[in-house]
């Protein structure tokens, strides 16, 4: 009993931090401030993609902001409401993308305080993940 509330509570809290993220990034009308900073952040983000660090490629940081907005209300929409495989599917996209933006931090040699937000989603993410391949696949999805 106390373990599917577990699941939940983490899948639920998974789908709110994501979709309220996501959105964020995409539309500055519900909190234009924070997109502000958010688009700023990408800014600098941008620089120390691993296409422009790598490969020389230059990143547009607002398309690369609103990119990373909708894969993630996308995967939490999916995490909500999804089939099991979409469900560990979405939640390796955003482990991807969370290890991303980690990276680009630790390039930018931000402090080890702005690690902690990505630190703790990739913490209920690898959680999640543990979880959905705990759990027993349905007839349906056995037949696949």
């Amino acid at each position: 009993m106390a373990s599917a509330a577990i699941k939940s509570s983490v899948a639920g809290l998974l789908v709110i931090v994501f979709c309220t993220a996501g959105i964020v990034k995409i539309t500055d009308k519900i909190a234009p401030e924070i997109h502000k900073q958010m688009r700023r952040e990408f800014v600098e983000l941008a620089k120390a993609h691993p296409m422009k660090v790598w490969f020389g490629r230059s990143i547009n940081p607002k398309l690369y902001c609103s990119t990373i907005g909708y894969i993630e209300v996308i995967s939490a929409l999916v995490l909500y409401g999804g089939t099991r495989r979409l469900k560990i599917a979405s939640t390796v996209i955003m482990l991807l993308v969370m290890i991303l933006v980690m990276q680009g931090l630790y390039w930018l040699g931000k402090p080890a305080v702005m690690f902690l937000p990505g630190a703790l989603s990739v913490f209920l993410l690898v959680l999640n993940f543990l979880f959905l391949l705990a759990e027993e696949p349905t007839k349906a999805e056995k037949k696949q």
